[in-house]
């Protein structure tokens, strides 16, 4: 907190209410307190940015009332007030002569300097958000291109499941035709087992290929 304005600007309105001598030092501690009251407007929309809380925004706001509290009653007390501080107004004056003006001249750099922690405190906030944003776009493009492979993955896959049907489909028709052939065959053998002469044929064919069998034996036997 030591680096936040608004204390800067706290410390000069405690100091400004000790030394009240007139209408004119209560208007300038009032112009104060309303810079005050809008920096709290600023910060109560979005406390989580400028490293706020409830807690704090509540001491803020009861701080502004119990100033305008005391100037509130420093002009209920009206000419008593003013007759005391009138002879004391004159004789400060006297003493000090240009004591106000430097006052005044030390009061408006301060709040010179205020607005400029306050500008730079903004302008700090800003970089941040631009450095969170930057963080954000490249972990989207990142996730982008993540998902552009993935992608890419999928169809590939897609592609080669697809000439994996293809191949299936072909084994499929290979095989059907090979079982309509056995079948056909079956069906050639079983006539040719019904017709006698069939059965001649099946037995020639037999025994041609028993002997067939035998002669190659014997010539990879006989040296």
């Amino acid at each position: 907190m030591a680096s936040d304005p608004f204390y800067s600007m706290k410390a000069e309105v405690e100091e400004a209410l000790k030394s009240i001598l007139d209408e004119r030092d209560m208007k300038r501690v009032l112009f104060d307190v309303e810079m005050l009251e809008d920096s709290i407007q600023r910060v109560q929309g979005n406390l989580a940015r400028y490293g706020l809380d409830e807690a704090e925004l509540a001491r803020r706001k009861a701080f502004v009332i119990s100033v305008k509290q005391q100037i509130s009653s420093l002009r209920a007390q009206g000419p008593a007030h003013g007759q005391g501080a009138a002879g004391g107004t004159a004789m400060r004056e006297s003493l000090l002569g240009g004591d106000r003006s430097q006052r005044d001249s030390d009061r408006a750099r301060a709040n010179a300097a205020l607005q400029e922690e306050n500008e730079t405190f903004i302008e700090g906030e800003g970089l941040k958000r631009a450095l969170i944003q930057r963080e954000q776009d490249e972990c989207l493009d990142d996730l982008s291109q993540s998902v552009a492979r993935i992608g890419e993955m999928g169809l590939n896959i897609h592609n080669e499941l697809s000439e994996q049907d293809e191949i299936l489909d072909d084994l499929d028709e290979r095989t059907d035709n090979t079982v309509h052939n056995m079948a056909d065959v079956n069906r050639l053998v079983t006539d040719m087992l019904k017709s006698k002469q069939g059965r001649n044929q099946l037995c020639m064919i037999v025994a041609l290929t028993l002997g067939l069998v035998f002669v190659t034996t014997l010539i990879f036997i006989i040296p």
